[in-house]
């Protein structure tokens, strides 16, 4: 050492000169000393040449103004031997405190040419260029940038420490790396982002590189980025023709974070839509060109037992794999619009319910367009506290879900109108607390079509009526949270035997309901009670058999609009005793529990006597079915009120009724028997046949008006007239022609002979209310009644 000390002090100088002369025979640049000296200290045991302030610039310095090296300390530890063999004396690089700039112009101009040695004259290198032959190089507090304007990459590291030893094995050499940086920006297309970007990166690892190859390449090393470990493996083809890398990344218990970190910011905007609560195991391949162009990602991933929050649902204790491409169609640039996310083998807990899907996919992250299917099977009484429905109760049965969704992954406030599937019901029991209605045994499937829910052969029962129902709400979704008050629901409902009885909760007042909202569904059932108070509902219905305490029909077809506020009763078909009944009109809430009813019916060729009793005597007591018989068609217009009981109110009836009764026969119908106090004593009032009955009568609450009406009877012909009333006022008028008084033959056949024709001389009776409510008939020798209502018969023979 002593010796090799005297000869550099002696030969100082020349050192200085000849490692001054290897910079500059090398580069192609303008190179700037500011001072060179011999360090003994620095290197030892060996000796150095440090240089001090050295810059290195490319010719077109003074336009763009980026120095392609600047250093404060540069050290060169000297071979003594080969310094005497006058041969490259370097065999360490110590750098510290500088900076490399490698930029390159829109224009393409590059300064990377200084990299490059001097060539001579014929385009080979120099004669006077001897390789060099490196043990190592050290870096310290070191800044590294490469700016390529033209391909858009922006490269900036921070260098704290990076050591790396040689080992030259003829065909490769290995290379000892012990690096300790900063990453500020890895970017191979700046406007799309950079990768790494302030991340920390160290490791200690080897890296090999081909001679003849010239791959640089490096099998599982061990590094951290951002304080996470990982292992790579990577290779750097650096030939001149063709420069590419490959590079594979795998680390386990990555925190979800910390992956969105490394990655550009618009794809950690796209993941930040997810959050997942646990580690998880993740890899990532990249490859392309070194010179230009985006690589080719592939990121894949591995979560168990996770928190998942996405911007549809939220999971506990979810499994699943993933994969991201940022390039789906080969050929197409790797960007956003062509890039996927694909999670796969999905199982997890939402809100106790068991989800499973085989592939949820993310395509064109620069629009999120999510695929996805789920399938789910369940108990219908876990749904209540997720769903927290004023509407509806579920208190039994299973469902299983199978859902498929394309759409946008952003929440659309008008609907999810990308929405496919099923829900399958079984044995379902099912209360809509608005009306108090339970349905048991529910069965079916319930479709979703895009933003259309249908019903599929649901089964169920309800009031103890067994009903089949299908059924569409087209658009529903997309209205539901915009503008419920316009969905229209279609129903077709059969009925093998419909009992309407225990329906009159339907014409009590609908409870009022409100959801509670704690949480997103709540807010969904919210929406879904609105919709179902606010919505149309068109029902098609179908029945063998109907009943209504004594009603009973059969054949019944009925087309039904329920509204928020009223029933629209637009057909009802139907057989009824005997015969066929045809209605129309509807039922308005007037509060209190009310419903005006409006009605027009048409009956033809029924018995009359099962029509009075299944209407209930029609809410009089004046004539009942068991008091007439005979085939009735009639016409009728009529409003009433109808209580919460289903009873109508006989005070509030109006209306006309047209009727024809053929065949017709009054049975121990008391107030003609009461004529038999006056005349007729010994004839049979029990069972008296008449002809045909023709007559138009006015309703007006409760009370009957009877315009002039023809009866022809087996017992006695008479014509009647007046008001039938329930509440005190009846003042009825029967005239009764003496010609009655001739005896009737027993083949007697009574016939019409028209309300105009005179009737001859005749008596009059007349009975109203007496004040008992019983009619009280009394001979009405001046005919008062016609005199007193002289006016009122007028209109009676001219209705409006």
């Amino acid at each position: 050492y002593t010796t090799a000390y005297i000869y550099i002090t002696l030969n100082k100088k020349n050192i200085i000169n000849q490692v001054n002369r290897e910079i500059r025979n090398r580069t192609n640049g303008d190179v700037s000393i500011k001072n060179a000296d011999i360090s003994f200290f620095k290197s030892f045991p060996y000796m150095a040449v440090h240089l001090q302030g050295l810059t290195v610039r490319d010719s077109m310095f003074k336009i763009h103004k980026h120095t392609f090296l600047e250093v404060e300390d540069l050290f060169f530890t000297l071979n003594l031997r080969k310094i005497l063999m006058k041969e490259s004396p370097v065999s360490e690089i110590m750098i510290g405190n500088g900076s490399v700039f490698l930029y390159a112009d829109a224009s393409g101009y590059s300064n990377s040419y200084l990299l490059k040695s001097k060539k001579d004259l014929t385009g080979g290198l120099k004669k006077t260029v001897k390789p060099i032959i490196l043990k190592r190089i050290f870096l310290q507090q070191m800044r590294f940038t490469l700016l390529d304007e033209k391909r858009k990459k922006f490269h900036d590291f921070m260098i704290d420490e990076i050591a790396i030893n040689f080992d030259d094995k003829k065909e490769k050499i290995v290379m000892s790396v012990k690096a300790n940086l900063f990453v500020r920006s890895l970017a191979f297309n700046l406007p799309r982002g950079t990768f790494l970007q302030d991340a920390s990166f160290s490791g200690d690892f080897k890296v090999e590189y081909g001679k003849s190859s010239q791959y640089l390449s490096f099998e599982e090393i061990k590094i951290k980025l951002a304080g996470q470990p990982f292992t790579f493996s990577g290779l750097f083809n650096l030939s001149d023709e063709n420069p590419v890398f490959f590079l594979k990344v795998k680390s386990d218990r990555l925190l979800y974070d910390s992956v969105k970190k490394l990655l550009p910011k618009r794809i950690a905007v796209s993941l930040s839509k997810v959050s997942v609560s646990s580690t998880l195991n993740a890899s990532a391949e990249l490859h392309g060109p070194l010179r230009s162009g985006e690589p080719y990602i592939v990121v894949r991933w591995e979560v168990k037992n996770a928190s998942l929050k996405t911007p549809f649902m939220d999971f506990e204790h979810a499994d699943f794999t993933g994969e991201f491409k940022n390039q789906v169609i080969p050929g197409l640039p790797r960007k956003d619009p062509n890039s996927v996310i694909n999670i796969r083998n999905f199982t997890g807990d939402w809100h106790g319910l068991k989800i499973n899907s085989g592939n949820i996919e993310i395509m064109n992250l620069e629009k999120p367009v999510l695929s996805s299917d789920f399938h789910s099977s369940f108990s219908l009484t876990s749904l209540n506290e997720l769903l927290q429905s004023g509407s509806l109760k579920l208190t039994g049965g299973d469902a299983e879900v199978v859902l498929s969704y394309k759409g946008p992954i952003e929440k659309n406030n008008k609907s999810n109108t990308f929405l496919n599937g099923k829900i399958i019901f079984k044995n379902g029991k099912i209360l809509y607390v608005p009306r108090n209605i339970l349905m048991t045994n529910v069965s079916g499937v319930l479709n979703f079509n895009n933003s259309n829910v249908g019903l599929e052969n649901i089964q169920c029962n309800v009031f103890d009526n067994k009903i089949t129902m299908n059924g569409t709400a087209n658009n529903v979704l997309s209205l539901i949270n915009s503008e419920p008050n316009k969905a229209v629901i279609d129903y077709n409902i059969y009925s093998p035997e419909l009992s309407l009885t225990p329906f009159t909760s339907l014409l009590q007042k609908r409870k009022q309901i409100r959801a509670s909202k704690v949480n997103q569904f709540g807010k969904m059932a919210s929406q879904i009670d609105d919709l179902l108070d606010k919505s149309r509902i068109n029902i098609d219905l179908k029945t063998d058999k109907i009943s209504y305490h004594k009603f009973k029909g059969g054949a019944v077809k009925a087309n039904l609009t329920i509204l928020q506020d009223r029933y629209l009763i637009n057909t009802v078909q139907m057989n009824l005793a005997g015969g066929d009944m045809a209605i129309k009109g509807q039922l308005v809430s007037i509060g209190n529990g009310r419903h005006q009813a409006n009605l027009a019916a048409t009956v033809n060729n029924m018995y009359v006597q099962k029509l009075f009793e299944s209407f209930n005597n029609f809410g009089q007591d004046g004539l009942i079915g068991k008091n007439i018989s005979g085939k009735l068609t009639a016409k009728a217009n009529m409003g009433m009120q109808i209580g919460s009981n289903g009873k109508v109110l006989p005070s509030t009836s109006t209306g006309t009724i047209a009727f024809s009764l053929k065949k017709g026969v009054l049975i121990n119908f008391e107030p003609l028997k009461k004529i038999q106090n006056f005349i007729f004593k010994r004839r049979d009032f029990e069972n008296i046949e008449f002809a045909e009955l023709k007559n138009k009568l006015i309703i007006n609450k409760g009370e009957i008006i009877i315009s002039r009406m023809e009866i022809q009877s087996s017992v006695f012909c008479f014509f009647v007239e007046g008001i039938y009333s329930q509440v005190g006022n009846t003042d009825i008028s029967i005239q009764v022609p003496l010609r009655n008084l001739k005896k009737i033959k027993d083949d007697y056949k009574p016939i019409n002979l028209g309300v105009d024709k005179k009737p001859g001389t005749s008596i009059f009776l007349r009975g109203q209310s007496g004040t008992d409510g019983d009619i009280q008939f009394k001979l009405d020798i001046l005919n008062k009644y016609q005199k007193e209502n002289a006016l009122d018969s007028v209109i009676l023979k001219n209705p409006v």
